[in-house]
């Protein structure tokens, strides 16, 4: 019988992931000309919102990470493990998506196999250290940016899915409950001003309301800020400024709707983000890996011409010295014919 080549190799690994990126991008190209090819098609304006590309986008983006992952564990497991490990993981997020531990079925099917993942890349880092740092720079710098695509990833399905918000009227002196969040805000004052050149009939070019507020998070005074309602007079539009507040663990923001001057009230947006540092963290990680990537190929490319450098100054000094040995190899030919003149002289005599 004939030796089957295997299919878990690096190649076929490769290949399934250009093949998986090219169905993303026809996913969302096909998405981006919808709209276009409708308004010629019919003249009928639509526009699809980002779920319509999570739907379609979230099997194939979770088909990338197992490979994702199988690469990583090629060279330094068998197949048969690492087959296991793959098909594990894919296992377990069936398993979540069907008794749902977290509630939400995106985080259900993605955290899994994201872990997998992370863990995989975690293990193929602590495989690519050496003690000669240019090596080991060298091998965990890609890796670095799998992982921050990986921490991205993660980021977005955490904050997506476990984000909280509500909006709430508040009256100037009072303090508001969100529902859900562990945060209040209590309105400390509005006030209103003209700003900017003058413009047509009225006193400046636009009307700004400064609004004060304190943050308390669990019943304690936590952070405090301004947000800005601006009616823009020569523009003709009504746009406004936001509070964000990055912390270890989330991102707290909010945003002004709608205010109300003579009674002093303001129509006030808060939205609780946990787990976002997952993808800022992500996309630190990534910069590292490029950065470190980067010194590394320019390093390498300066000893690389250096060498070559070295290489033909030496084959210049060869064909340097080559005359002279020339010269000194024809010397020898002469003394070498002379004597062999003299010889054949005295035979020619004796005869």
């Amino acid at each position: 019988m004939e030796n089957k080549k295997p299919l878990l190799t690096s190649r076929n690994t490769m290949l399934a992931t250009v093949i998986i990126l090219l169905l993303l991008a026809t996913i969302l190209t096909m998405g981006m000309l919808t709209p276009l090819i409708a308004k010629l098609a019919s003249g009928v304006e639509i526009s699809l919102t980002p779920q319509y590309f999570n739907d379609r986008a979230a099997l194939p983006t979770l088909a990338l990470v197992l490979l994702l992952s199988t690469c990583m564990l090629i060279g330094y497991n068998s197949r048969k493990n690492i087959a296991l490990i793959v098909a594990g993981s894919a296992f377990i997020s069936i398993v979540f998506a069907m008794i749902s531990p977290f509630g939400n079925t995106p985080m259900d099917i993605s955290v899994p196999i994201l872990t997998v993942a992370i863990i995989a890349t975690f293990y193929k880092i602590s495989r690519s250290l050496d003690p000669d740092i240019s090596k080991a720079i060298k091998g965990t710098s890609a890796h670095l940016i799998h992982l921050g695509i990986l921490f991205i990833l993660l980021g977005i399905v955490l904050s997506s899915n476990m984000k909280v918000e509500d909006s709430q009227v508040i009256t100037t002196g009072e303090t508001a409950k969100f529902e859900g969040q562990s945060y209040e805000i209590m309105l400390r004052s509005m006030n209103s001003e003209y700003q900017g050149e003058p413009y047509k009939d009225k006193p400046a070019s636009s009307y700004v309301t400064n609004i004060d507020f304190d943050v308390y998070k669990n019943g304690k005074i936590f952070k405090s800020g301004q947000i800005k309602y601006i009616t823009d007079f020569k523009w003709g539009q009504t746009y406004t400024t936001t509070y964000i507040n990055r912390g270890i663990t989330e991102e707290l923001f909010i945003a002004p709707r709608a205010i109300d001057e003579k009674k002093g009230e303001l129509d006030v947006y808060m939205r609780t983000v946990p787990f976002i540092n997952f993808l800022w963290g992500g996309m630190y990680l990534m910069v590292i890996g490029i950065l470190m990537l980067g010194i590394v190929e320019y390093r390498s490319e300066s000893k690389s011409l250096a060498s070559s450098t070295n290489t033909n100054f030496d084959k210049k000094n060869k064909n340097r010295n080559k005359p002279n040995a020339i010269k000194e190899d024809d010397k020898y030919e002469r003394m070498l014919e002379k004597e062999l003149q003299k010889l054949r002289a005295k035979k020619d005599m004796k005869k």
